[in-house]
């Protein structure tokens, strides 16, 4: 009986859409579309221009976001999905923690481009076994999301289905020093954040979420089947971001793990790294397998690296040198992706 080969399918067919010559803008965590005024067709501008006034003062836009469309800053546009038996089980969380984390698990996109979010679109399959309850507590956690971080949700669409999906699209503003994932110089030295304390919360990840898939094999009561830590509700790193913003070279959110966003990164810049951690020793696994977790990669050059460090302390933020960026192709051990 024939075996089938393991392969990343992601890159696959984001690789054939390529060389179909339709895509434009892949390959980061969004796309940025150019200034505000080249967004439309000139025949319906007035028309645009007409219609964000009075978005603007309906829902009295705060200041800042106001000046962004003033200053006809690029548009910057990410989605991604969060589904239903490729991300979660709904016994792990909550439905106001799903939607929550949903939206917080997008967000990151943005952020990890050092973009300023303003608008979301919502497009979710809602579990038909959902009563009135569950739907309250998943539209207290979209409020409450939106609130915090100053979205606001200008539409999508809603279906009924077996299981539950989110679908979210961001719309966004470039800032100044935007970060890309594909234009790291060679020697730039990589680091990933993480709480100070407790200093081990990158790695617990992937064991909160072994223990989980874990349980629901072995049928365990849905009460020991919760999430907890960063994978129940990732810490994101606005503050930081926008703080190191002038010096830091590149990045991107950890969603893979990770040993697979070194990887993703070295095939984006061809280029090798050299490890500051046992690549292959067991005392590293839970830490290069680290999941989803959602903290940042950053590349900075070495002569940058005091005043990191000073933000970080600043923000209360712990750093791990994770290795530096060479031209010599590296041997990086394998990977497993549990979705």
């Amino acid at each position: 009986m024939a075996h089938k080969i393991a392969f990343d399918k992601e890159a696959f067919f984001i690789h054939l859409l390529e060389q179909s010559g339709v895509t434009k803008g892949i390959g980061d965590d969004c796309v940025i579309l150019g200034n505000m005024k080249n967004a439309y067709p000139r025949t319906h501008r007035a028309q645009i221009q007409h219609r964000r006034h009075i978005f603007l003062k309906s829902t009295r836009i705060t200041e800042s976001l106001h000046k962004s469309f003033n200053a006809k800053k690029p548009l910057v546009v990410g989605m991604d999905s969060f589904c239903e038996g490729v991300h979660f089980l709904q016994e792990w969380f909550s439905p106001y923690a799903l939607a929550y984390k949903a939206f917080l698990v997008n967000y990151s996109d943005i952020v990890a481009m050092n973009a300023t979010a303003a608008y979301a679109m919502l497009s979710i399959t809602l579990p038909r076994e959902w009563g009135k309850s569950e739907i309250r507590q998943s539209v207290q956690g979209i409020s409450d999301f939106c609130k915090k971080f100053k979205i606001f949700l200008i539409g999508g669409d809603t279906i009924s289905s077996k299981t539950l999906e989110f679908h979210i699209t961001f719309f966004g503003f470039a800032n100044k020093h935007t970060l890309y994932r594909d234009r790291i110089p060679r020697n730039c030295v990589l680091y990933a954040t993480c709480d100070r304390y407790p200093s081990k919360t990158i790695a617990q990840g992937i064991k909160v979420l072994k223990n989980l898939l874990k349980n629901d094999r072995q049928r365990i009561s849905k009460d020991n089947l919760k999430a907890k830590g960063r994978f129940l509700k990732p810490q994101i790193r606005v503050e930081f971001i926008r703080s190191c913003e002038r010096f830091l070279q590149g990045g991107l959110d950890i969603s893979d793990g990770i040993l697979q966003e070194i990887k993703r990164l070295c095939i984006l810049n061809h280029c090798g790294f050299k490890s500051s951690v046992p690549l292959f020793a067991d005392s590293s696994k839970a830490l290069l397998q680290s999941g989803e977790v959602y903290e940042m990669l950053l590349a900075i050059n070495p002569k940058d690296t005091l005043r990191l460090k000073r933000q970080a302390a600043r923000h209360r933020i712990k750093l791990l040198k994770l290795g530096t960026f060479r031209q010599k192709r590296t041997l990086l051990p394998k990977n497993t992706l549990w979705h």
